[in-house]
């Protein structure tokens, strides 16, 4: 659209067509060779690939569908289906970790589970999930209690927790 409104403007100026092709040819030319170094550019500054695993305590079920873990997250189901009560461990909600796990695994955005978790908290309905700050200490809540659920960012899965595996 603009290229085109750019010929129109060069020929008013009395240039002939084949001169309009030739310096609208370079233009674009030039516009794709900076478009791509820039991209170039942009491309070695990507964030670091994660590998987003969900893990559980031993005595959880070993597979889920991605609903069942959406409503795990947001909170709305609050126990396994042998009655055990779950419970959510989360890194930070403001990191690159949950960042991944909100957009690959659940297929949400991380606002949108801290807005449910605040309407949870602020109403007296419920609570959110539990903060851990580590790996390390994520490991360690999730196979220290029964019903939990966690999420770490390798795939190498501890032999202590159980790795869940997403229908």
């Amino acid at each position: 659209m603009i290229l085109q409104e750019f010929k129109i403007g060069l020929m008013k100026l009395g240039l002939k067509n084949s001169k309009i092709l030739t310096y609208c040819g370079y233009i674009s030319s030039r516009y794709i060779l900076i478009s791509a170094f820039i991209l170039s550019l942009l491309s070695g500054f990507s964030s670091p690939v994660f590998s987003q695993q969900i893990i559980a305590h031993p005595d959880v079920e070993h597979t889920l569908s991605r609903n069942t873990l959406r409503s795990i997250y947001s909170m709305r189901l609050s126990s396994w289906s042998d009655g055990k009560n779950i419970s959510v461990f989360v890194m930070d909600p403001f990191g690159e970790e949950h960042r991944q796990v909100c957009l690959e695994v659940l297929n949400v955005f991380p606002y949108q589970l801290q807005r449910v978790w605040d309407v949870l908290v602020f109403s007296g309905t419920g609570q959110s999930p539990i903060v851990v700050k580590t790996k390390q200490e994520m490991i360690e809540k999730v196979s220290s209690t029964p019903g939990a659920i966690g999420y770490i960012s390798d795939s190498e899965v501890p032999a202590n927790v159980k790795a869940i595996s997403i229908e």
